[in-house]
């Protein structure tokens, strides 16, 4: 008597295999989105750690503007043109800049002065030496975005190379906080207000600085349209599909207490 074999019919091997193919394609959509959901967490965290590094360097940087240990600015001369840029500085002035750059100068007294930036720790240390640090953002030779400094030393005939502390910042905008003190009729009349650099009348008057930080991703291709981010009520338009974000922070120079 002979045995009937069983097994599956071609239907079935069908309706499986269709089976097997959602599958697999359901398992690759979750493995996508997970990657790339990866890749939007690594980027992100990449930009804030950037962004927290650079804003902590600019408040050590700045705090020192002005300093002179006696308080006498007449030792800050005036200076055109400073290290090739567009600011120019007047006699006593010791912090100027535009809307994208800016220049500040101090004197050192200490060694440990030189250890409060990176622009500065490498410097050789001259007692009473005057330095000048020159901050902004340019496009290395990869055209990526790049945040920069140079420094002058009063002592030192110096080339003033331009020293890369971090990339992938695409903007990089200051706007400064301006107090008027007029006193009339023995009443002191305080104004505040933050300001362009070309609606500054007197840079004596500056007492804090606001940094507007834009960062953005390392990789390219993780949003599906371009984004939008906005500076001090200004709109921008990203050029490709990288991550942007925008961060700030308010700080205070403290040479007007001296």
């Amino acid at each position: 008597m002979t045995q009937k074999q069983s097994g599956m019919t071609l239907i079935e091997l069908l309706i499986s295999m269709l089976i097997s193919l959602f599958l697999i394609a359901g398992m690759s959509q979750i493995f996508m989105q997970s990657q790339k959901n990866f890749a939007l967490e690594r980027n992100l965290s990449d930009m804030t750690e950037d962004a927290v590094f650079v804003l902590d360097l600019l408040s050590k940087n700045l705090s020192l503007a002005g300093y002179t240990s006696d308080g006498k600015m007449d030792l800050f001369k005036a200076d055109k043109a400073v290290m090739d840029s567009k600011i120019n500085f007047n006699q006593d002035e010791y912090l100027r800049g535009l809307d994208n750059e800016l220049i500040y100068r101090f004197r050192t007294t200490d060694e440990k002065d030189l250890n409060n930036s990176l622009c500065t720790s490498s410097l050789k240390y001259n007692e009473n030496d005057i330095l000048t640090i020159y901050i902004y953002e340019d496009k290395d030779g990869d055209g990526v975005p790049v945040f920069y400094c140079k420094v002058k030393q009063s002592s030192i005939t110096n080339p003033f190379n331009a020293k890369p502390l971090i990339s992938q910042i695409e903007k990089l905008e200051f706007r400064y906080g301006v107090q008027n003190k007029n006193d009339i009729n023995n009443l002191t009349d305080d104004t505040f207000y933050y300001a362009k650099s070309a609606d500054i009348g007197d840079w004596k008057n500056v007492f804090t600085v606001k940094v507007f930080l834009v960062m953005r991703s390392a990789d390219n291709n993780l949003t599906s349209a371009k984004m939008k981010y906005t500076i001090d009520n200004t709109s921008y338009n990203a050029s490709d599909n990288r991550l942007y974000h925008v961060f700030s922070k308010t700080i205070y120079l403290q040479a007007l207490a001296q």
